[in-house]
Formats: C-alpha cells, structure tokens, sequence
C-alpha cells in the first residue's frame, strides 16, 4: 500500500482527488487480485507497482467527475442530505493508511500510540468508562440488549425519543430487535415526572431519553429536567440512557449554535450510559472513508451509518456490555479505529478542532468575517456581464434540512441574472470544473425570484471565495457565447 501510493502516478492524482477515494479505491484493487489470485487454478504472475497503480488510476478516471474535491458547499447546511461534504481531515487519513502498513504524506498525526480512544473519550466526556462499536445502531442494540433481562425487558420512555435517525433508523425497532418492549408516557410535545412515576412497573428495564426528535419539532419539547430522571432512576435502581444525535465534544453556544449539549454535560448531570455517533459535530464523515467508492451516490446523513458510536458512562454497565456475546459483532475495523482515535486527538481541546476539523472550521469563523467576505464578494460579482446585481445579505445556516431549529448566523450573497433562471444557473455551477480542481458548486434559490441564486457563506472555506467568483463569471461567458 505504501509503495503505490507512492508511485507517480497515484502521487499525481492526489492534488486534485480525494485522497480518501484514492486510499479506498487503492484497496479495492488490491482485494480484487488477491480474490483472482486464490480463484485461479494455476499459479500467474502478479502484477508489478506500477501496473497496479495504472489499474487503480484507470478506476479513478472512470469516477473522477464523483470523486474529485472538494465540491464547493454554499448551501448555508452544514449537513446537506445529496453533497458528500466533511471529509477526514489528513492526519486522520494518514493513520488509516499506517493501519495498512503504509505511510500517505509526511503530515502524520499528533494523537501519542499509547492513547487509545477509550481514554480520549473519557477525557473529552468525564465518563469512567466507554466503548466504541461501528455504528449507532450497533450502540443501541448493544446497551438496551445488555440492560434488557428475562424478567425485565420495558424501556420506559416518551413518543418523542422514539425518533427516526438521520440515518432512516426507527429507535422503536431497534429495540424490538435487542428484545425491549418501549412503553411510552406523555405526549409528542409534553411530558411530566408524573408521567414517568405512573408508566413505571416491576418490568421496566431502564428509562431512554433522547434529542433526535428536537430540531425537527417546530415547538419546544416540555420535559422535566434530566437531572430530576437521573435521581428518579437511581431512587429506583434503574439506569438512564441517554441517546444523543446531535452533541458536542466543546459548546456551540458560542458559535450561535444553541440547544446542542456537550458529552461533559450529560455524563455530569449524571446518565448512566451515553449513546451517541462519532460522525456529524464530532469531527467528520467517517463514509467517505469507509462506505464505498463512489461517495455522490450516499447521501451524507445516509453515510453517517458507517461512522463508529460510542457508549460512555457507568463501568460496571459498560463491563456488561464488553461481556455481551453481540459484542464482538459490532468492533469496528482496524482503520476506522485508527481515523478516529487521530479525530479524538484533534479533539482534545476547542482551539485545535477550530485549526483542525472541517465541521469546526465552519463553525467557528466570526460572523463579521464572514460580512467583509461576503461584501467582498457581492462587489466582484456585481461587476460580471450578464449579472445585474449581487448583494450581501444577512442569513442563517442549518446543520441539517432534517432538524431545521439547529441554525446559527450566517452571512449570503444574493446574485440576479439578467437572462439565465435559477435553475440554469444552480445547475451550470453543480457541473462546473476548474483548472484549480474545484468540480461542483452547490448553491441555493431564492423564493419567488426566479433568477437569483444564495451563497451562503458559513459553509463555504474562505479560500474558495475567489473561485466561486471565477466560476460565476466563466459561467456567464460560455453561456452567452
């Protein structure tokens, strides 16, 4: 592996694909001629270095337009649900290829060898304990399959937290499957401790709580504090899981960011074990490492199945959950672990995921950077023939269109054409290539203007300004001509 990814021709390919797609596709022709080689009757030459690498080259030709990055996100959604968008930061890239045996650049990453992720997260949560798995299904499956018992299989919980996940996931099914019975108090929107003291019985296994269902409601959920479940349930000798979608290593109040609570919070107010996915806010989109070849085919929010969880809290529960026989079932692959323990590292403190993560990047960039760009810009593009104005206006931006009440502000710039239509012009940016290696603009209509488009800028890295600029007017030229 660390031979081809050195060869010349791979090494050429890097400046302008996703390295992650090159590692990946690297792999998967190397796992073909072992297959034809164990499928062969007679023994047959095996390839050299460098016809492998023309066989992985030609595989990435045939895919370029889909793998090439970055794809230039101004949505104002930081988790679009069609653009494959956070990729792995390269630190953690390289120690996904370093758990093959190979080394990819001369960046390496800062996370020490004696650290493993089990201490990071514990570090980062203030759990006495944790455990990762593959996915956020698996977590689920593993702690309500541990905590169910023959004689007490209930989960008492309320209609909101039986959520679907971003990932199409029904949490009621989940726990079909490990065994439980959900019984439900209260309603969508309200719910009392009275609720929960009532739906209590001699069969109840555990109490779940979770915040998937919050940002979708266009309403505030009124539920009693958590730390008033926490005493209830230790009063009772009954764990409290808490299943949390959206959450944080670091606060995100700062950022505008409100109603996303930290890992430190919850294991502090007391849970007994905390459920959440390594994906989303919490560094990156491990799919486009793990998940398949052609990344434009998934949905992000889809690809967030592929990123491992992590179950933190209680030792002795987590003890249990280690014990279980589906256990070694869900242990992710040795790479996966390898991206996210580098992840973890960058992490460690709010100062270096700002330097480091894409997500965080994004996140943090001051608002009033982001006016001066965006005016900036709107000056530029509002000198293009064929537009016929451009304006910074302000804006908000989502994390996701699944959970519409997480936002946080942001700054746009509004473009009018003279003669090209929304469409027209959403479509042309989507196809537009550079000679810099930006393939692919997404951006967004304006209601009830039939030829203006948005580039919200909160989803947009700085250094892709002047290139957005360029694109639109390349754009306008081909056109009119």
């Amino acid at each position: 592996m660390a031979e081809l990814l050195s060869s010349p021709k791979l090494k050429a390919m890097a400046g302008h694909l996703n390295p992650v797609s090159i590692f990946n596709t690297a792999r998967s022709v190397l796992e073909e001629v072992a297959t034809e080689a164990k499928n062969v009757a007679s023994e047959r030459r095996m390839p050299d270095i460098s016809e492998l690498s023309e066989r992985i080259a030609a595989r990435l030709k045939v895919t370029q337009f889909n793998l090439s990055l970055p794809l230039a996100n101004a949505t104002g959604i930081l988790f679009p649900t069609q653009i494959a968008y956070s990729e792995l930061p390269v630190k953690a890239i390289n120690s996904m290829v370093a758990s093959f045996g190979g080394e990819f650049s001369e960046q390496q990453s800062d996370a020490p060898s004696a650290v493993t992720a089990r201490e990071m997260i514990c570090e980062l949560s203030g759990a006495s304990d944790a455990v990762v798995v593959n996915s956020h299904t698996a977590a689920l499956l593993l702690a309500s399959g541990t905590l169910a018992r023959s004689d007490r299989s209930d989960v008492l919980t309320t209609p909101g937290d039986l959520y679907e996940t971003v990932t199409g996931c029904r949490i009621d099914d989940i726990f079909l499957q490990a065994g439980c019975e959900p019984i439900t108090v209260g309603s969508l929107t309200r719910v009392t401790f009275g609720d929960y003291t009532a739906g209590l019985n001699d069969d109840t296994a555990f109490i779940y709580c979770a915040n998937g269902m919050d940002g979708c409601l266009a309403v505030e959920r009124r539920l009693p504090e958590l730390s008033q479940l926490v005493d209830f349930a230790r009063m009772r000798n009954i764990p409290l899981v808490y299943d949390a979608e959206w959450i944080a290593y670091h606060a995100t109040d700062d950022y505008g960011l409100n109603g996303v609570p930290t890992c430190r919070d919850l294991i502090k107010q007391g849970v007994s074990l905390l459920v959440y996915s390594c994906g989303l806010l919490n560094g990156c989109n491990f799919a486009t490492a793990t998940c398949c070849d052609n990344i434009t085919n998934y949905p992000s929010e889809l690809m967030q199945r592929c990123a491992p969880a992590v179950i933190a809290g209680d030792k002795l529960l987590i003890r249990e959950i280690r014990k279980s026989p589906l256990f070694p079932m869900f242990v992710p692959s040795r790479h996966d672990m390898a991206a996210l323990e580098a992840v973890l590292a960058l992490s460690m403190t709010r100062e270096v995921a700002e330097n480091e993560l894409s997500v965080w990047q994004l996140l943090s960039t001051d608002n009033d950077n982001l006016k001066l760009r965006a005016d900036r810009m709107a000056l530029q593009i509002a000198a293009i023939p064929g537009v016929t104005d451009a304006n910074s206006v302000v804006a908000q931006a989502h994390l996701t269109p699944l959970r519409p009440r997480y936002f946080l502000p942001s700054q746009e710039v509004r473009v009018t054409f003279a003669s090209k239509t929304t469409v027209e012009m959403l479509a042309a940016l989507s196809m537009y290539r550079s000679e810099e290696g930006l393939t692919g603009i997404a951006a967004r209509s304006v209601p009830d203007q039939p030829n203006t488009i948005s580039l919200n800028l909160r989803t947009v890295f700085a250094k892709y300004d002047m290139l957005i600029i360029d694109a639109l007017a390349a754009l306008m030229t081909d056109m009119t001509e």
